[in-house]
């Protein structure tokens, strides 16, 4: 299915054998976290892998890598990954993936040591004069249109593939709302047209970085295209945890102030001027300060459930504060109507059991119709 792969970096002998591999990838899937490699690793899955893929950059790394490995997976190229969160439908510790000689995806951050550098790196964006040093010795890097200019100094022009809207790009893409998401619309150089639908339209761009790497391996567009649509999310990630009532109930871990309001505008795209935003969130102090501005940026409601750990900080937090589980679902789904988008959000416990907890409060009741102006 890949016909594309040429690595830059071989390894010729002295590489780990398969079982330790193995043992490598076990021991990251049972951790409470998947770290970036940096850190001075020589990550040995890099050096044996046929083909290396890293995703860098400051915007949705771990959401463009799981939509990579999926489009891989789909289409049976046997691919590995390790990533910061669990993909929807893949099972649990399934941030870990270990196919039979496919590729291999990982997050990169800026140090990367020059044994670990990828063949392929996936560039979501950066601060200006933060591009990675390590830019120019990868073979294929293909990254925001917009990115361009910093990107060609180190990469140089030759194996540098954008994409974007207007002219200049590899690909030039064309996103358009359809009232349950977004369709981007794509054409490449060689007059090639692409489409593809993403449930999150803030989810459109690592749709088409995700894409651009599968073309760039060899993959047909519509190809690659067609294997996305079953993409289901990243764990907590803006994930959309299901729709009952005419009502989206989302999913988030963000947990600093421009992730948050990041998906918290995402959200009020979604509603596409037809519904409100309404927040449930766990009062984790971490959180407190963050919580509450984000929840001003035209959020309807906010409903705080006190966390297993109380602290003073959290009375810093807008909305109603409820005690209990059942409580703040119910003065959520009370509350909500057909149209609105609700956004569980926090990183203590039980907050990855909220967006269920809301779906069963709607579809037992359903929403209210709002009332209209006499």
């Amino acid at each position: 299915m890949i016909s594309n792969i040429l690595p830059k970096h071989a390894v010729a002998g002295g590489g780990a054998v398969e079982g330790e591999i193995e043992g490598e990838v076990e021991t990251l899937a049972r951790g409470p976290d998947v770290h970036t490699f940096d850190r001075g690793q020589a990550l040995q899955e890099v050096m044996n892998s046929p083909l290396s893929i890293g995703v860098a950059g400051l915007r949705g790394k771990t959401c463009t890598g799981a939509m990579l490995a999926h489009i891989l997976s789909v289409l049976e190229s046997a691919p590995s990954w390790i990533l910061g969160a669990d993909l929807v439908g893949y099972g649990l510790r399934s941030r870990v993936g270990q196919g039979a000689g496919g590729p291999l995806i990982l997050e990169a951050t800026s140090s990367v040591p020059a044994e670990s550098v990828p063949d392929l790196c996936v560039f979501g964006g950066t601060d200006p004069g933060e591009v990675p040093a390590w830019i120019d010795q990868v073979a294929t890097v293909i990254a925001p249109h917009s990115e361009k200019s910093g990107l060609a100094k180190g990469a140089g022009l030759d194996n540098l593939v954008t994409y974007g809207p207007g002219p200049g790009a590899t690909w030039t893409v064309d996103s358009r709302w359809t009232g349950s998401g977004c369709r981007i619309v794509a054409r490449g150089p060689n007059r090639e047209v692409l489409w593809a639908d993403v449930p999150v339209p803030a989810h459109a761009d690592n749709a088409m970085a995700a894409l651009a790497a599968a073309m760039a391996l060899g993959i047909a567009p519509m190809e690659a295209a067609g294997a996305l649509e079953s993409y289901q999310g990243v764990h907590r990630h803006l994930t959309i945890a299901g729709r009952t009532h005419s009502v989206t109930v989302i999913d988030s871990v963000a947990r600093h102030h421009d992730s948050i309001s990041a998906d918290l505008a995402a959200a009020r795209e979604l509603t596409g001027g037809q519904g409100r935003v309404r927040v449930l969130a766990v009062a984790d102090p971490a959180l407190a300060h963050t919580i509450t501005v984000s929840a001003r940026q035209a959020v309807e409601q906010v409903v705080t459930l006190e966390p297993p750990r109380p602290s003073h900080r959290i009375h810093r937090i807008a909305g109603a504060r409820r005690p209990d589980i059942g409580r703040a679902v119910k003065e959520i789904t009370e509350q909500t109507r057909p149209g609105d988008v609700v956004v569980v959000l926090g990183t203590e416990p039980p907050a990855e059991h909220l967006a269920g907890e809301v779906l069963d409060g709607l579809g037992e009741t359903g929403p209210r119709a709002y009332q209209t102006a006499s």
